[in-house]
């Protein structure tokens, strides 16, 4: 397995480790009840899974992972059953005996400690210390996605802050030029994600993009004068609209 050195050392991959589980806490705190399922929609995930996919996916890449490629068992029986995203898919993650939120945070934080303890163990292990970081970045990640969950879903805020301060709308588009550059992360350039290896030129055509955000007025617009419309929208007695979500469980 071809990994990229780690420049931190094991107190440090720890305690981000740690800050990461803590941030995506608090953002999950909230999510109870029926809103540990919610509706089936495509651009989403159960919470109650993806909570429980984030303690899998440390377990296997820090805990379970050997270096000849095959895997140890988990603490959690039947764990890749419920949790592998490469093979469980999306539309039956809703359906999974999946265990009880309690029980999920629970495992969830059995691994970290795991996790942590092996890397006061062995703080010397590089191939470790890459599949930390990997689990540390993955977890935050996740935590993004339970954001834009709470959003789509129309649930409040989890970590309100104050409201910035307006800023004047810029009106018209910038023209780039185009080009090529450099896409991707060079050999030498720390920890890298998988996907971003490696760095490699590519030829971008020009193009114009709008100086600021566009409105659902003006995507109306577009979608009125022959534009394909977003896909979670639909036309209902002539008029579009937000696609309601009738498949509460």
């Amino acid at each position: 397995m071809n990994l990229v050195s780690v420049d931190l050392d094991a107190a440090t991959l720890a305690r981000d480790l740690r800050a990461s589980r803590a941030h995506a806490g608090r953002i999950t705190a909230r999510l109870e009840g029926d809103r540990l399922l919610g509706p089936k929609l495509a651009i989403v995930n159960p919470p109650l899974w993806e909570i429980g996919h984030v303690g899998w996916f440390q377990e296997r890449w820090c805990l379970r992972l050997k270096p000849d490629g095959t895997l140890g068992a988990s603490i959690l029986e039947g764990a890749d059953a419920l949790y592998d995203s490469a093979a469980v898919a999306h539309d039956t993650r809703w359906d999974l005996p999946l265990p009880t939120i309690g029980a999920t945070r629970a495992y969830c934080a059995e691994v970290l400690e795991r996790v942590c303890a092996r890397l006061e163990r062995e703080p010397e292990n590089a191939f470790l210390a890459y599949f930390v970081r990997l689990s540390t970045f993955h977890e935050d990640m996740h935590a993004e996605a339970f954001h834009y969950t709470h959003q789509t879903l129309g649930y409040e805020d989890p970590t309100p802050t104050a409201a910035p301060a307006p800023v004047p709308a810029a009106e018209g588009d910038v023209v780039l030029e185009g080009g090529r550059f450099h896409l991707g992360a060079a050999p030498d350039s720390g920890f890298v994600f998988d996907n971003e290896k490696w760095a490699h030129e590519v030829e971008l055509a020009p193009f114009a993009i709008a100086r600021r955000c566009v409105t659902n007025r003006e995507c109306l617009a577009f979608v009125e004068a022959g534009g394909t419309a977003p896909r979670y929208w639909e036309r209902r007695d002539g008029a579009w609209g937000r696609r309601h979500f009738d498949a509460w469980r």
